[in-house]
């Protein structure tokens, strides 16, 4: 990874003897990355651009070069020669122009930790700026809250979300070769725990709408889609749980009902740390143990430490998914809002996997760190998505850089 150094330093200093006073962050920032000082013109040519604030006294030659500077700033520090406390004084400065700004000042350890992660959010944010999501069906109409403005959402993330018609994926259903669906509903079959109310001719049908809905996803180059599911249980009456689990499970992140704030935070997600996700309704909140439970009717079966295979909850038919979480720590998201601007996020704890008849299939019961009231006093809307493992601070950071704001 290449750094550049973008140094500002009083006129009572040269560069010789400034690197020399800063000999130790230098040569330690030098055995961990690729070092150059670089002007701001240069900033481009490099992975990550930080401004070396070398010495106090600076303020106002910051002030005059601010413009020329690759944006979001980030002050880098050791704090000899008072470049701690001009440093402060610059950050503020940008603050008060409604700017982020960030501080890199400690240990070479945390130095290196902020820098590999500023890298990593900014390899998420070129990606997300070449991604595509399709929504396949439009959102269903009991998604009232949960629209999106796509011209809006593509100014600030880059994504691109295309409107596909059902039609072309029905299309695809009839050309699906049985042989594969066979062999699909065999390894799904031969991999469960079990199976409940499906019969095989309704997991060889769920598998041929995976293989018609990735046939599409291929085709149209989609990173990630949402599909109007509950159109396929009036229409053919079969449900798209399979087929959201397996491509999930094959990295190509596939969400329910046309539901796009909530595809967009599952794609965030995985674009994030590489996880496929699971998206959720929260179906019971105890407000005394803040403890809420958290369901739905398919899950990737990479999440899960068995599976099996059910009906689909509401409609009774075709298949669903019961799948069994392991007892862990868990993050819960959402991106929300029209432009996708706003946030909630919490750790929580699984405790155990609920068996009510009266709830999607798969079922979990998650102790929360954040209060509760937020689902009943604020929620970002109906669906939020689970990522196994504790991510509410790197989340956190991420979505801050990008200038949202979080609901609590």
């Amino acid at each position: 990874m290449v750094i550049g150094l973008i140094t500002i330093v009083s006129a009572l200093h040269d560069l010789a003897s400034i690197e020399n006073s800063h000999y130790e962050l230098i040569n330690d920032l030098k055995k961990n990355f690729t070092v150059r000082f670089i002007t701001p013109s240069e900033a481009e040519f490099v992975d990550i651009p930080l401004i070396f604030i070398a010495s106090g006294g600076t303020e106002e030659m910051f002030q005059n070069v601010y413009r020329e500077l690759p944006k979001p700033i980030i002050l880098l520090t050791d704090g000899l020669h008072n470049s701690l406390a001009a440093s402060m004084e610059i950050q503020t400065w940008i603050k008060g122009l409604g700017e982020k700004s960030e501080i890199l000042h400690g240990s070479i350890d945390y130095i290196k930790a902020k820098i590999e992660k500023l890298h990593s959010f900014k390899e998420a944010v070129r990606k997300l700026q070449k991604s595509s999501i399709g929504v396949i069906g439009f959102p269903s109409s009991w998604l009232i809250a949960s629209d999106v403005d796509y011209i809006k959402a593509k100014e600030k993330w880059g994504v691109t979300f295309r409107n596909i018609e059902l039609t072309d994926f029905y299309n695809r259903i009839e050309k699906v070769s049985q042989d594969i669906a066979k062999n699909v509903a065999r390894d799904f079959i031969d991999n469960s725990a079990g199976c409940k109310e499906a019969t095989d001719e309704n997991i060889l049908e769920a598998a041929v709408v995976y293989l018609a809905l990735r046939d599409l996803a291929l085709d149209n180059g989609l990173n990630a889609l949402t599909l109007k599911c509950f159109d396929l249980i009036d229409r053919i009456k079969t449900s798209g749980c399979l087929a959201l689990s397996l491509l999930n499970d094959e990295g190509l992140v596939a969400g329910c009902e046309g539901d796009i704030q909530a595809i967009f935070s599952m794609y965030l997600l995985k674009v994030l740390t590489g996880q496929a996700t699971f998206m959720t309704n929260p179906s019971l909140i105890d407000v005394d143990k803040n403890e809420v439970i958290l369901a739905h009717c398919t899950i990737a079966t990479s999440m899960v430490e068995k599976y099996t295979i059910r009906s689909h909850f509401e409609s009774r038919l075709s298949v669903g998914i019961q799948g069994k979480m392991k007892n862990e720590d868990i993050t819960v998201f959402k991106v929300g809002g029209s432009d996708l601007n706003e946030y909630f996020v919490s750790k929580g704890q699984i405790l155990d996997n609920p068996d009510s008849a009266n709830r999607c299939r798969t079922q979990i019961r998650v102790k929360m760190e954040k209060d509760v009231d937020y689902f009943l006093k604020n929620p970002i809307a109906n669906h939020h998505i689970v990522l196994k493992g504790d991510y509410e601070d790197y989340i956190s950071d991420f979505m801050y850089k990008m200038g949202c704001r979080r609901v609590i």
